[in-house]
């Protein structure tokens, strides 16, 4: 963005007093005069009115054009430029902090909502989260990183607005946290403390399974599934030193990190997460991902491993098969071994006696030789590959195709420009001709139409251990139920864009990380009950929806107490307890 201050242009900045007494904050560019033989301003922009405490109020017309200067505080620094709050107590340590809002307005509302943080803190304390957090980090910080967690949870912006939804809600002993307060906690979260916490977090599913075990000895030996999944955030840092231009689909002039969770499939905990260059995609990833939990003392020998056709590379079967680690992984169609056998087995993937039912599909199942690198040698084994064909995709398929195909024809013919996702998705299926005349048109490709539609439904899974193509399937698409919720986590984190520094990235991904923990067993736990009970359903089909329900369950504050009475819950939000398998809230809350 060239005319933003932070682009690396010489961009220089000035205060300005008006008659009135307002003092302004201004950016402008110095551009060299050949006429004058001297340098003058150039692109001049208004930032913002500068207050009597030095903060520095960014105006809207300039957090919209240059959006890296918006969500915090800035003040006036020491170097006479823009900063944020850290950067300024650290140069001003004297200097007293913003005006204190009214005490009023600190106080807790005569109404709270109290029925999803209730809901949020029952979760944290069930599922260990809570404890673990107190045991990493002190019980005063990790109770901090709980409440910011439930915030981005509940729907939470800007890390600065976290006090003004405190004093709506119903959070125990929870305490006012300025930005400045919040900007320590953040940064005081260490990676070595992040790793420590997500090692309890995968000890405790490892017990968890362990007692299943012993509770059901026909059941040891089922692999414990995790499942790993991968975001791409955009970020302004320049401190980051992750942060490298990658692949990004948006804001391709922004630099980048990657982010892996790994998460219970069964439970929809988070039980480790790894961050790393944002230059590195997916494939190339997984080596780095499994040296990182094996160095912080991961054992993974009761796991196995579910990932999506983003790692799916033979060297990254190799890999995994030396390092004896089970594994269900998507396989890219454009594999041309792959081909060969959708070819010849085509004709099994159309008989009833491989469809299933209930999966909605017909599936084959291959062996596939590979040897395994030890110490004590090479050994030869078997592993699997599962064909499958969804029924009725074809018809959808070129429907779908064709709809975008004429799109971008009519946008061609119109002398418009066509949209960069449309094109990326669908150019492939229209090819520019000439007629008679010379004159250039657009029309359909119908050869690569037909071979999208001929392969419509068809796609493989990749395993060493699960033998049965529809367990397989099973599994896989519980993991595509976990990755649909996992996505709100690139929401959370600022609309794809990070503003911390390598300060404070470590605890904004884990507050970031643990709210989607929290919101993740919350899904899982409500499909189980919708499974088991038939009349019990998620409200709309959606986690959101049961989400909000929660917020609508209120307490009343009763007069000279200190309490705050629960209204009742009708019968349509007592079910969202129950899909989240707890119970009524308490009648009476007390902060």
């Amino acid at each position: 963005m060239e005319n933003s201050p932070k682009s690396g242009f010489p961009w220089n900045f000035t205060t300005v007093v008006t008659a009135q007494g307002y003092c302004y904050v201004k950016a402008y560019k110095m551009k060299w005069d050949p006429v004058l033989k001297k340098s003058k301003r150039h692109l001049q922009r208004h930032v913002g009115r500068l207050l009597e405490d030095d903060r520095i109020k960014i105006s809207p017309k300039f957090s919209a054009d240059f959006p890296e200067y918006s969500g915090d505080d800035w003040f006036w620094g020491a170097n006479k430029k823009p900063v944020r709050e850290a950067e300024y107590r650290q140069d001003f340590p004297a200097t007293p902090g913003p005006a204190p809002e009214d005490e009023d307005a600190c106080n807790p509302q005569a109404t709270l909502d109290v029925g999803l943080t209730w809901a949020a803190m029952q979760v944290a304390e069930n599922s260990g989260i809570r404890s673990h957090l107190h045991e990493i980090f002190g019980k005063e910080l990790g109770e901090d990183l709980l409440y910011l967690s439930i915030y981005k949870l509940a729907g939470g912006g800007a890390m600065m607005t976290y006090d003004l939804w405190r004093q709506k809600v119903w959070l125990p002993r929870s305490k006012r946290l300025s930005g400045q307060k919040i900007s320590e906690i953040l940064s005081s979260v260490t990676r070595e403390q992040v790793t420590g916490y997500f090692r309890l977090r995968h000890n405790r599913q490892d017990a968890i399974w362990e007692e299943i075990y012993k509770q059901n000895p026909e059941l040891r030996g089922q692999p414990i599934e995790y499942a790993l999944d991968n975001t791409s955030i955009s970020t302004y840092s320049n401190t980051l030193s992750e942060a490298q231009f990658g692949h990004a689909k948006r804001d391709p002039d922004l630099k980048q990190i990657n982010y892996t969770v790994i998460c219970d499939q069964r439970s929809g905990d988070i039980v480790f997460s790894h961050m790393f260059d944002g230059a590195v995609n997916d494939v190339s990833s997984l080596s780095d991902i499994l040296f990182s939990m094996r160095e912080a003392g991961f054992d993974l020998d009761k796991n196995i491993l579910v990932t999506d056709r983003g790692y799916s590379s033979l060297e990254n079967v190799q890999r995994m098969i030396n390092l004896n680690i089970r594994y269900l992984q998507g396989v890219r169609y454009i594999e041309d071994s792959l081909k060969q056998r959708f070819v010849k087995h085509r004709n099994s993937l159309c008989k009833n006696a491989f469809y299933s039912s209930e999966e909605k599909a017909f599936a084959f199942t291959v062996t596939e030789p590979w040897t395994q690198n030890t110490e004590a040698g090479r050994l030869k084994l078997n592993t699997y590959i599962h064909l499958y064909r969804l029924v009725g995709h074809e018809n959808a398929t070129a429907q779908l195709i064709s709809e975008n195909a004429d799109e971008i024809i009519r946008l061609k013919d119109a002398k418009r420009s066509v949209p960069k996702d449309l094109w990326a998705a669908y150019s492939r299926f229209v090819v520019s001709v000439r007629d008679k005349n010379g004159k250039e048109r657009w029309v359909r490709n119908s050869s690569k139409i037909d071979e999208a539609v001929e392969s419509a439904g068809y796609f493989a899974l990749r395993s060493n251990v699960v033998s049965d193509a529809f367990e397989a399937l099973a599994i896989y698409r519980q993991r595509n139920m976990v990755e649909q919720d996992f996505n709100q986590l690139k929401n959370w984190l600022d609309g794809d864009r990070l503003r911390v520094g390598a300060v404070s990235v470590q605890g904004k991904l884990l507050v970031s990380t643990i709210g989607t923990a929290l919101r993740m067993m919350m899904l899982c736990s409500a499909k189980k009950m919708e499974n088991r009970k038939d009349k019990l359903t998620i409200p709309g089909g959606s986690l959101d929806r049961l989400l909000m329900e929660l917020t609508l369950v209120r307490a009343e504050k009763r007069k000279n107490a200190n309490a705050w009475i629960r209204n009742t819950i009708p019968a349509s939000r007592r079910r969202c307890f129950e899909l989240l398998q707890l119970p009524e809230p308490p009648r009476k809350f007390i902060l």
